[in-house]
């Protein structure tokens, strides 16, 4: 009874919890919805939808920035993902001190602060006449998730039997055709869990694109809507919280379709260590 009764407070803290983390999502979503009357009542439901401010951020080059962010995510992602499994698993495989220091090479970009070396990647992306670029984007950011990735992928590499590449290599099969075909589907967990992990920060990211970009046609979602506020000459943040919640459908999307390699990396990692 007793043990019942601890794990239905136990519930009832997490549940408030979660709905004090959802609070600032339903606040966003409601004033997005607002009639300009009672805006600036923060306590004041609206009693119907006003869809106007939708129609105002859509006018604007959300859809442009939305590409642009859409492709610097995707291909720096894309990148990561292709370099760091193939790292991962030789990393995992080779057990050589040549390797092992590759290995601790690695692990040192992890700690080394992406808001100090700025000034450094900004002169080596110009001195490549990569400036305003969003290849600049993607090299960037694919160069600093590397280090996690790889770590990641080298940890779920060593759950992996060797026997299957045994088998597959008396089978004739080619280390590089034996990776893609057969390891990376076993590492689509890993694959999961590193896009969910990270897809927010590089969707987000408002510093790196300020720095690096300065095209109005090459800008990404962040700094296009702090954009929109300053360019609006006036208090109506109405359109600002319409594109704040634009911005976030694409991530609720690819949360929905991708959380279950999320779990199964989870417990996989918790089971196999």
């Amino acid at each position: 009874m007793e043990r019942k009764r601890a794990s239905l407070w136990v519930e009832i803290v997490l549940i408030a919890v979660g709905l004090l983390f959802l609070f600032p999502i339903l606040y966003l979503l409601q004033m997005s919805v607002k009639h300009p009357g009672i805006f600036y009542k923060p306590l004041t439901l609206p009693d119907r939808l006003y869809l106007d401010y939708y129609g105002q951020a859509l006018r604007g080059d959300f859809f442009r920035s939305l590409a642009n962010s859409a492709i610097v995510t995707a291909c720096g992602l894309g990148l990561t993902i292709v370099i760091a499994s193939m790292a991962g698993y030789t990393l995992a495989r080779r057990s050589d001190r040549l390797f092992r220091l590759v290995f601790l090479l690695f692990m040192t970009g992890m700690i080394i602060p992406t808001v100090g070396s700025l000034i450094p990647l900004f002169k080596l992306v110009n001195s490549l006449h990569l400036g305003n670029t969003r290849t600049a984007l993607v090299f960037l950011y694919a160069a600093g998730h590397i280090p996690f990735a790889t770590f990641l992928y080298s940890a779920f590499t060593k759950s992996i039997p060797r026997e299957l590449e045994e088998s597959a290599g008396i089978d004739g099969c080619g280390p590089f055709r034996m990776f893609w075909v057969l390891l990376f589907p076993l590492l689509l967990p890993a694959t999961g869990t590193f896009i969910l992990t990270n897809v927010y920060g590089i969707w987000n990211d408002f510093v790196t694109p300020l720095i690096f970009l300065n095209s109005p046609e090459k800008m990404t979602l962040m700094p296009m809507i702090v954009q929109f506020m300053y360019n609006q000459q006036s208090t109506n943040y109405g359109p600002v919280f319409a594109l704040c919640i634009l911005a976030m459908i694409p991530l609720l999307v690819l949360f929905i379709f991708t959380q279950r390699y999320m779990l199964k990396g989870l417990v996989a990692g918790s089971v196999k260590g």
